[in-house]
């Protein structure tokens, strides 16, 4: 591979040498910059291939790995051996795994099409991600995990991410109350200058925030409860 990228630094080379003249820098200048930038790029496009083919390889041991356990349960369902109440039990693990071998082929498939396209682009600007890739790679792999949870797990995720909200919340409402006690107190001013000019700040927006952090906090607890209502009374009536 080292022989593949060396040949398309050289390239890479060229087009950031051709941008520098038309930047309108010196031939000697034009040819460091091109030097550094084609270095640069095809250091990114190696560890990016690495990483990729690193993924894929990881895809295709999920992907034969729920392929054998599809195989197995399904092979189990069918051999005649089990009780009615053993394959209604096999029938939510059958279905998760599906699931799961479902995700391993898009990843698969995903991976596949990323390592050929750096394997056929000569454009160095294909290596630059932005914010926006950034954030769907973020929200895939955040409904991924949310996915393989069970509705407990999720409640309980729920209520770690509202407990957490509600701790923000009550401090908000503690600096609001008793700010300038704790920055006299703590010495704030001469000790934590920056924080001391944040708690003032807030405090100059004490009646309308106090108001504000009330209410959300209320606000959040009402939807604590009742989702957590709602899931208890959806897994009695469901599963009873």
């Amino acid at each position: 591979m080292d022989s593949w990228v060396t040949g398309r630094k050289d390239s890479y080379r060229d087009r950031y040498l051709e941008a520098a003249y038309k930047k309108g820098l010196q031939e000697q200048q034009a040819s460091k910059e091109a030097a550094i930038n084609s270095e640069h790029a095809a250091t990114m496009l190696k560890n990016k291939i690495t990483i990729t083919s690193d993924n894929l390889d990881a895809a295709n041991t999920e992907v034969n790995k729920y392929s054998t356990e599809v195989t197995r349960i399904t092979n189990q369902m069918l051999s005649g051996n089990l009780t009615p109440e053993e394959l209604a039990a096999l029938k939510p693990h059958l279905e998760y795994v599906q699931c799961m071998q479902t995700k391993a082929l898009q990843n698969q498939t995903q991976y596949t099409k990323e390592l050929q396209d750096l394997s056929i682009s000569n454009d160095p600007d294909i290596l630059k991600s932005d914010f926006s890739e950034i954030f769907n790679n973020f929200v895939d792999t955040y409904r991924e995990f949310l996915s393989i949870l069970s509705s407990e797990q999720k409640v309980i995720l729920l209520n770690l991410c509202g407990y957490i909200f509600l701790i923000m919340i009550m401090t908000s409402i503690t600096t609001l109350l008793i700010g300038g006690e704790l920055i006299n107190y703590f010495q704030l001013e001469s000790k934590y200058p920056k924080l001391a000019k944040y708690i003032k700040f807030q405090l100059t927006l004490r009646k309308y925030s106090l108001r504000f952090y009330i209410v959300e906090f209320y606000f959040s607890i009402l939807i604590l409860i009742s989702v957590n209502i709602f899931m208890f009374s959806y897994s009695y009536f469901y599963f009873s």
